[in-house]
C-alpha cells in the first residue's frame, strides 16, 4: 500500500536565511512556512507535527509571523476534524512544533525518548524553545532510535537540530519520501554549486550538534527519494506529495 502526503500549511515567518543556512547568508530575509502534514492511505489518521500559532511567535518569541490558515480549516480541506486523528508524529518538541498539541484530543504522541528527556530538562542556552506547558499531559509514546511503526512508515532517528530529533520516512507511489525532523529549507539537501563542490549538504541554521546535524541531513538524502524540508515554502500551494 502506498501513502499520500498532504501539506498543511498554518503559519509563514519572516526569518534571516542564515538560520537555515549554518554560517552562510547572514543579512538575507526568506520566508518560511510551519506545516502539519496529513498521512493519507492507511485506516489510521495520522499528522506529523502539531503546529503553533501566529500570534504565539509573533507576540511571545518575537518572530514575524502570519496566519496562513487556522488548523481546522486546514484539515477541513480534508474532510477532517481534530478530534478525529488518533496519532501525531512528533519530529521535535521545539514550541513551533508542539504548541497546539492539546488540541487533538484523542491523539496519541510519538516521540523520541532521548528528546522529551531534554525538553523536560533543556539547556539554559535553548530552554526558551521549549516550554513544558505545551507538552506535559499528552499522551506520549516513547520511541528509542528508528522504529518501524506500518509497513509504509518509519522513524528515523535524526539529532543534531535537537538531540532526539526524528525524521519520518514514508512509501509513497514515488518513492521514499521523507519528512525532514531538522528544520530545514530545500537548500541545505541541495546546496548551490559553489558550496556543492565542497559538501553534498548543508548543516541547518539552528543545531545543539553540528556534527550530527550534518550526518542526519546526509542521510535523509541518501535515503530519500523524495525530500521534504519541513520549513520550505514549496509546499504552499501542493495538496498532495507525490
Amino acid at each position: 500500500m502506498y501513502c499520500t502526503i498532504h501539506p498543511i500549511p498554518i503559519i509563514e515567518s519572516k526569518i534571516d536565511r542564515s538560520l537555515m543556512t549554518y554560517r552562510m547568508n547572514f543579512g538575507e530575509t526568506i520566508n518560511t512556512t510551519g506545516y502539519i502534514w496529513y498521512i493519507g492511505g492507511l485506516r489510521e489518521k495520522i499528522l506529523v507535527d502539531a503546529g503553533a500559532s501566529a500570534e504565539y511567535l509573533s507576540k511571545v518569541r518575537g518572530l514575524p509571523t502570519k496566519e496562513l490558515q487556522t488548523i481546522d480549516d486546514g484539515l477541513g480541506k480534508l474532510g477532517l476534524k481534530a478530534d478525529d486523528i488518533g496519532l501525531i508524529i512528533i519530529t521535535h518538541l521545539h514550541n513551533d512544533h508542539i504548541a497546539c498539541g492539546k488540541r487533538f484530543r484523542r491523539a496519541k504522541f510519538l516521540v523520541q525518548r532521548r528528546e522529551l528527556d531534554f525538553a523536560r530538562n533543556p539547556h539554559p542556552s535553548v530552554k526558551q524553545a521549549y516550554f513544558e506547558e505545551f507538552f506535559e499531559g499528552l499522551n506520549f509514546e516513547v520511541v528509542e532510535g528508528d522504529t518501524k511503526i506500518f509497513e509504509e512508515i518509519s522513524l528515523l532517528f535524526t539529532p543534531g537540530h535537537t538531540p532526539g530529533g526524528q525524521s519520518v520516512s514514508i512509501k509513497t507511489s514515488g518513492g521514499i519520501a521523507i519528512i525532514s525532523g531538522l528544520c530545514s529549507i530545500r537548500e541545505i539537501f541541495e546546496p548551490p554549486p559553489q558550496i556543492s563542490i565542497n559538501t553534498p549538504v548543508i548543516v541547518p541554521g539552528m543545531h545543539t550538534n553540528v556534527f550530527d546535524a550534518y550526518d542526519s541531513v546526509l542521510r535523509i538524502k541518501e535515503m530519500a527519494d523524495i525530500i521534504i524540508p519541513n520549513h520550505d515554502p514549496q509546499f504552499k500551494e501542493k495538496i498532495s506529495i507525490p
